[in-house]
């Protein structure tokens, strides 16, 4: 009976769409049936153009996962490339080594954008995009709308270079500088796909390889290193302190061992042999 209501309410949709998105999405299916109307052919350019509105006003609900100190995927998308580099000039990162994670998500990926740390917002730049550039098939191709977000928790910084094409209004960024941000917030949107690099800093644990999938806002990239990495306690003792579980005892003293030159052992088997049966005379019986 208990599964049975546990099945009732739970929810089966987690995620929904934008409704600016489905009123353009409207728009164009409405502009379809007039150009269907004029030309068949006609039709299905503005049903794709349809589609595409649909897919860049989806998003979906997730769950940070409760890990302290945490790095999470700030998108959906594959892991393309690990590799050491320096960050762009434009995170205004601090000159310690960065290991970039590039990150590829496909027109079909949510628009949400997620928090990659818990801490704040440190530096924001955004670059414009241009129409000539629909599509962003380069990382770095010219005329991609981009923009460069760096956060910092306890000085351990993390940056954001997010890009995308620059046709259309295709990257919305809700935060400012300053803003404090808890791991996974919701900080913008990227419609209709583009590429993500995050730099962190390179003593971060690898916990992902290229060609693995991204789950925006939960997947775990790495973990921040903190104070309770060190050490909780030292084995090695100070001088004059026993080791851990030895028992002092004062009954015990080497100087009551003879040196080898000082025994007083016998050469002549007879007289061993003679101690021994004195030895057995003298044991009293039980």
């Amino acid at each position: 009976m208990s599964e049975d209501l546990e099945r009732k309410t739970t929810p089966w949709f987690t995620g929904g769409f934008d409704w600016e998105g489905v009123a353009a999405a409207l728009a164009l299916l409405l502009v379809a049936l007039l150009l269907g109307w004029l030309w068949d052919p006609l039709f299905w350019v503005g049903f794709a153009a349809m589609i595409s509105a649909l897919l860049a006003a989806r998003w979906s609900n997730r769950t940070a996962p409760d890990l302290a100190d945490g790095i999470i995927a700030p998108c959906d998308g594959i892991v393309v490339s690990v590799t050491r580099t320096d960050a762009p000039g434009e995170l205004r990162m601090s000159g310690a080594e960065t290991t970039r994670i590039r990150i590829s998500s496909s027109p079909a990926s949510t628009n949400r954008l997620y928090a990659p740390i818990a801490g704040s917002l440190e530096s924001l730049i955004t670059e414009e995009g241009e129409n000539s550039a629909p599509i962003a098939m380069r990382p770095d191709a010219d005329g991609l709308a981009v923009s460069y977000l760096m956060f910092e928790s306890r000085t351990q910084q993390v940056g954001v270079r997010i890009a995308t094409g620059g046709l259309g209004p295709r990257q919305e960024i809700e935060v400012e500088t300053g803003d404090i941000l808890r791991l996974g917030r919701v900080f913008g949107k990227r419609r209709l796909g583009g590429w993500c690099d995050i730099y962190v800093p390179a003593s971060v644990g690898q916990l992902i390889w290229p060609g693995q999938t991204l789950i925006g806002g939960e997947t775990v990239l790495g973990r921040l290193r903190s104070d309770t990495d060190e050490e909780d306690f030292d084995v090695s003792g100070e001088a004059g302190e026993l080791p851990l579980g030895a028992i002092e005892d004062d009954t015990f003293d080497e100087d009551d061992y003879p040196e080898p030159d000082e025994a007083d052992t016998p050469d002549d088997p007879a007289v061993l042999l003679a101690r021994l049966k004195e030895a057995t005379k003298n044991k009293p019986e039980d």
